[in-house]
Order: C-alpha cells, then structure tokens, then sequence
C-alpha cells in the first residue's frame, strides 16, 4: 500500500501506534514536509531521496550527501535529509530507508 502524507499525519496521532513508532512518523513527517516539492506519497518521497542521494540509500550515504550539498541550491533537501538521518537511530545500524519504509508500512496496515 501507498500511504498518503495526509494519511500518515492522521496516523501519528492513533492510540493503537507504539511511541517510537509515533516519533519515527513524525520525524518522516517534518522531513517530507521541508522537501521543495510536494510530495504526495511516502513511496513519493522514498523516491525523491533514492534520486537525490543514489542507489541503496542508507544513513552513511545521506551524511555524505548532506555534506557535499550546495546549500545555495538544495537548502530545503538538505534541511529535509538531516532531518531524515534522525530516523536512523530508532533502527539497527546498516538499515536501509527503504527498508525503514517497508517496516513503517507494515507496522501502520498491521
């Protein structure tokens, strides 16, 4: 299932979601939310990040694209991108966001 922004910022506010699962969302959220484009869809916003960092995105390569970004040009993906580092750490080390993705999703249609 594609789950929607809007539908995932309801979702944050369900009784029946762990804390840090609420946390995690709502970093997702705040990140997506300073992207420059609209981003519709989480696998919208998964893709956009797979475009911007290259291949296998996981918390090593986005570091190293925040700090090769030109922030007078990608200010707004960066502000994003290290917001989205911050959901690293609620997983094991070498997880990738796609992953991270799936797990929310399953967690959210659970």
């Amino acid at each position: 299932m594609n789950i929607l922004i809007d539908n995932l910022e309801n979702i944050q506010e369900s009784e029946k979601l762990t804390k840090v699962l609420k946390e995690v969302i709502s970093i997702l959220v705040s990140a997506i939310n300073d992207w420059p484009n609209p981003i519709l869809s989480l696998v919208d916003y998964e893709k956009e990040i797979d475009k911007l960092v290259g291949g296998d995105v996981d918390k090593k390569k986005i570091e190293k694209c925040i700090s090769n970004i030109d922030y007078s040009q990608y200010a707004w993906e960066a502000e994003s991108l290290s917001q989205l580092i911050d959901i690293f750490n609620y997983y094991e080390e070498g997880k990738l966001l796609k992953e991270i993705v799936n797990d929310i999703r399953i967690k959210i249609e659970g």
